[in-house]
């Protein structure tokens, strides 16, 4: 291969690579949408059964993403966005809780009930065997 040839080749590749960077920035999506989209994304919608108001059709989760959208704006960090925005609900709007002792239990217990399956199990095991 000539070094004609392989300049040529190495400026194909720099521009290739540069429309595929310049493309990508220009069809990302700003910023702020995507912190909205992910913040909308913890929370439950208040209508529909298991869905974040991010996905949600409803119109009270539109409402609730255009609030979060204003929050951002203002300059609300991610938690301040979330905790404006079930102010008025409990915190089983949050699609992942907080740690905290019920939610320990919840964690818990299914673990405590495998464990002692577990034990019963080899203890009638134990029994059956001559």
């Amino acid at each position: 291969m000539s070094d004609r040839a392989r300049l040529a080749a190495r400026l194909a590749l720099t521009v290739a690579l540069l429309a595929f960077v310049v493309g990508g920035v220009i069809t990302a999506p700003p910023p702020a949408e995507d912190r909205a989209a992910s913040i909308g994304a913890q929370i439950r919608c208040p209508v529909c059964t298991g869905e974040s108001i991010a996905a949600s059709p409803n119109q009270l989760a539109r409402d609730m993403m255009g609030l979060v959208r204003e929050l951002i704006a203002q300059g609300y960090t991610d938690e301040q966005v979330i905790e404006t925005v079930i102010a008025g609900y409990d915190d089983a709007q949050r699609l992942a809780p907080r740690f905290s002792p019920a939610t320990a239990a919840l964690w818990a217990v299914p673990a405590v009930v495998l464990v002692a399956g577990v034990v019963i199990g080899l203890g009638r095991r134990r029994q059956v065997e001559p």
